[in-house]
């Protein structure tokens, strides 16, 4: 089954740590969380601000209230009781006035003492709950935007069927933007599926013209052989050479058809790569001693460092094998020396070089060109090397490039990463 017409399957509802999509395991880079600070410092920030000034502003209130003493009061008691005792009256009523505003002098005091602890507690408890408010809105908000990313990723490596846990209908913009971010997956699924049948049909055509090409030399010749067998002309003598000639080109038009098949063969059943450990220059050094013990022009592996890359060593061994094979029957013309060179492209790649010297490309040939119009101008030749080695380069996450070289000829040009991607 394809990959892409796969049950599509929610992101959202897992534990963290899961993976989005098929495939081996692949630490995701998280997204920088600076947005989700700046979110909770601003909540803060405006959450916090108002309520120390509240809290400030109601101590001071309380304060101010609260200091109001009763000492004046207390002044006028004892001048009342001072007439009540010289008029000889009861003093009852006012024992108790002293009595309830003793206490409410206390409480007073108490109250004094204990508004700044009260209102400090009621600051803290509310900024506490405020905090906890702020952290989970910001993760609310920024959990949306994680799940996109997440499923961004996903698209990147080419699983087109990932789609994001988004209700229906959307309850926000953000719920919104995670149901659009699923209905472009499933238009670029169905993209997808179109060019899919597009190439198919593309590559049937090419191949259809590239047989019609190949075969029509043959089967005319054959046909003119047998044109001259089947003559009958009762004037002309029985002429056994004729006859030899006509078969002995029949048999060779039949070899080449036969050759052509076992070559159409091999290219559709090569088989699936193998990856392991591979160093490349004993590899490449391999190949060129083979190629130039039967090449009419030397073939020489340039000195440079060594590089050791996850491979298939029989498909490099059939890629550089085809480049060295047509670059030293191009330089036979001229006999010119086929020079194969090996030098590190990056951190996490090597270049292989593989220069002739004939009659040269006329243009910067790469990707589909190298596919187009599988013919050959050699005799014999099935015209499915380049195509071959594209196909082995593809697996191996490279490039194939072939170009005019500095001072004639063709420089084949093969750029491979150490480690191929995981959906070669």
């Amino acid at each position: 089954m394809n990959r892409d017409m796969q049950p599509t399957a929610p992101v959202g509802a897992r534990t963290p740590g899961d993976r989005v999509g098929p495939g081996p395991h692949v630490d995701l880079p998280l997204p920088p969380s600076r947005f989700r600070r700046r979110l909770l410092v601003v909540m803060l920030l405006a959450g916090w601000l108002p309520l120390v000034l509240l809290g400030a502003l109601a101590q001071g209130a309380l304060e101010r209230v609260l200091s109001v003493s009763v000492a004046p009061v207390e002044g006028v008691l004892d001048e009342v009781s001072a007439e009540l005792a010289r008029r000889e009256l009861p003093r009852d009523a006012l024992n108790e006035a002293r009595l309830n505003l003793a206490q409410a002098e206390l409480a007073r005091s108490a109250l004094v003492r204990r508004v700044p602890a009260f209102i400090t507690g009621l600051v803290l408890l509310s900024g506490a709950a405020l905090t906890v408010a702020a952290v989970l809105l910001g993760r609310a908000l920024t959990r949306p935007v994680s799940t996109l990313t997440e499923g961004m990723w996903a698209y990147a490596r080419g699983d087109l069927s990932v789609r994001l846990d988004a209700p229906e209908p959307p309850g926000d913009e953000l719920q919104f933007l995670l149901g659009q971010f699923n209905k472009m997956g499933q238009e670029l699924l169905s993209q997808r599926e179109r060019l899919k049948s597009a190439e198919q049909i593309a590559a049937w055509q090419d191949v259809a013209r590239a047989l019609a090409h190949e075969l029509k030399n043959p089967l005319t010749a054959m046909k003119l052989s047998l044109a001259r067998l089947t003559r009958t002309d009762a004037a002309t003598p029985h002429d056994a050479t004729r006859i030899t000639e006509a078969v002995a080109l029949l048999q060779e038009e039949v070899d080449l058809l036969m050759r052509m098949t076992q070559s159409f063969s091999t290219f559709a059943r090569l088989p699936t790569p193998r990856f392991q450990d591979v160093p490349l220059r004993p590899l490449l050094a391999e190949v060129c001693t083979l190629y130039a013990g039967t090449s009419p022009v030397p073939v020489e592996l340039l000195p440079g460092p060594e590089a050791t890359l996850r491979a298939d060593p029989d498909g490099l061994r059939r890629l550089f094998g085809n480049l060295v094979k047509n670059a030293a029957e191009a330089s036979a013309s001229n006999a010119l020396p086929v020079h194969v060179a090996l030098e590190p492209l990056s951190a996490s790649g090597v270049r292989v070089t593989v220069k002739d010297g004939g009659s040269g490309v006329a243009q910067v040939l790469e990707g589909p060109a190298l596919t187009r119009g599988l013919f050959s101008t050699k005799p014999g030749g099935s015209g499915l090397g380049l195509p071959i080695s594209q196909k082995i380069v593809h697996e191996h996450g490279g490039t194939l490039r072939l170009e005019p070289a500095p001072g004639g000829g063709t420089l084949a040009r093969v750029d491979l990463p150490l480690t191929p991607p995981t959906h070669a």
